[in-house]
């Protein structure tokens, strides 16, 4: 009878020390697991971050407008009277806009002149293409081509008479403009151009220097 009292009493000391050892265990092994699951998001978020750091830049540089959005429109023109001549020039135009600062455009060009001196209309007709660059909101550069078949007179008879040619005619233009914001899309320009290119002899031009104003949209 002592005999089982005493294995009795043993096996309840025993039992009283083995649950709080159990215990101990799960709790060890949930902790572990938690731990786990941390450092899998943290692995996780690193790796997310990593690819949003290497897409950045590429999203950053990427155009998002609608192409319409990135193009404008523009009409220059043209005007003087002298003694001995009347000229007249008209260009629709049309430019595509990169996102900063660079714009590259082309379009149709027409030139009308009036000889005073023997009464007698000269046409030009040609195109040309064009960067522009702005060095702020109201100030930029531009560079352009531009070629004009463009008539010229040959000779006069004694009677009178006129006799007409046509000749290609190049002009390569360095100008500084301004731009006048009259609304969103809405702009007034000016801009001097010089003609690096200009011979008196076969230009449409009076001079190297000519001026130009026109209307955006």
């Amino acid at each position: 009878m002592i005999r089982t009292f005493y294995a009795f009493v043993f096996c309840l000391l025993t039992g009283i020390q083995i649950l709080p050892a159990q215990n101990q265990a799960d709790s060890l092994k949930v902790a572990n697991e938690k731990l786990k699951i941390q450092n899998d998001s943290l692995k996780m978020a690193q790796q997310k971050a990593e690819e949003a750091r290497q897409t950045a830049p590429q999203q950053k540089n990427k155009d998002s407008r609608p192409f319409i959005k990135r193009l404008s429109f523009d009409i220059s023109t043209s005007f003087w009277i002298n003694p001995s001549s009347v000229y007249f020039e008209f260009s629709p135009m049309v430019m595509y806009h990169f996102p900063k600062t660079y714009s590259l455009g082309t379009g149709p060009a027409y030139v009308y002149r009036k000889d005073l001196d023997n009464k007698v209309s000269l046409n030009g007709l040609g195109g040309k293409v064009f960067a522009r660059a702005n060095f702020t909101n109201w100030l930029y550069g531009w560079t352009e081509y531009q070629g004009i078949n463009n008539q010229h007179i040959t000779n006069i008879d004694n009677n009178g008479k006129v006799t007409k040619d046509n000749e290609y005619v190049d002009s390569f233009f360095l100008s500084l403009g301004i731009n006048i914001r009259l609304g969103k899309r809405h702009a007034f320009n000016a801009q001097a151009l010089y003609d690096v290119m200009y011979k008196e002899s076969t230009s449409v031009y009076y001079s190297p220097w000519t001026y130009r104003i026109g209307f955006g949209f």
